[in-house]
């Protein structure tokens, strides 16, 4: 029969085990936290390609501002008239010369609205909106915009003709830039004869 100080002893050492256990028990839990963290890591890490896929997002949004930016006006003519040539074009074939475009051989007039901000069941409406830019380019000695003439709508601006600006440019060749022939008061008696469709003269085809 063990007597009770191998009694104690054997107590001692039983719980020296136990807690010899329990060190190594918080030790391997560390090290799970250890692995937990580590496992983390990678998520962290794998986020990172997120933003670095974000990236092209924004280099692939750049293009159309700098095509946008591309389209400038003619030297010599205002902002407004820049990239007029894609615009809607009122008249099916290039306009012959009239007595008050004899300067011109033939003409083409754009407008800057779409067809469907100027029509309505298939029929042009005025007044034309606020804002419009009519563009009449005028070909002669082989420059097909030897002659630039602009109705600009501005609200407010002159009431009495129909709140447009005029004014008219000419260049003497397709490289050099344009100079005022004419604005306003020039050309206010000619457009009155076509103040029922808004003081412009040609109309959409």
């Amino acid at each position: 029969m063990p007597t009770p100080r191998m009694t104690l002893r054997r107590a001692a050492v039983v719980g020296a085990c136990v807690l010899s256990i329990g060190v190594v028990a918080t030790a391997c839990g560390g090290d799970d936290d250890a692995a937990d963290a580590t496992t983390d890591a990678p998520a962290t890490t794998a986020a990172a390609p997120a933003t670095t896929e974000a990236a092209p997002a924004t280099t692939g949004a750049a293009p159309p501002a700098t095509t946008q930016a591309a389209a400038e006006p003619e030297p010599g003519l205002p902002p407004y008239t820049a990239g007029y040539q894609d615009w809607l074009r009122l008249n099916a074939e290039p306009i012959p010369p009239i007595f008050f475009t004899a300067p011109a051989d033939t003409k083409n007039v754009y407008v800057s609205p779409t067809r469907a901000e100027i029509t309505q069941g298939g029929e042009q409406q005025y007044p034309y909106p606020d804002g419009t830019v009519v563009l009449k380019a005028g070909s002669r000695g082989g420059d097909d915009a030897a002659i630039i003439a602009v109705m600009h709508k501005v609200a407010g601006v002159d009431p009495a003709h129909g709140d447009w600006e005029y004014i008219e440019w000419s260049r003497g060749s397709a490289d050099s830039e344009y100079t005022v022939l004419a604005r306003d008061e020039v050309c206010w008696t000619c457009h009155a004869g076509a103040e029922q469709t808004d003081w412009v003269f040609t109309t959409l085809e």
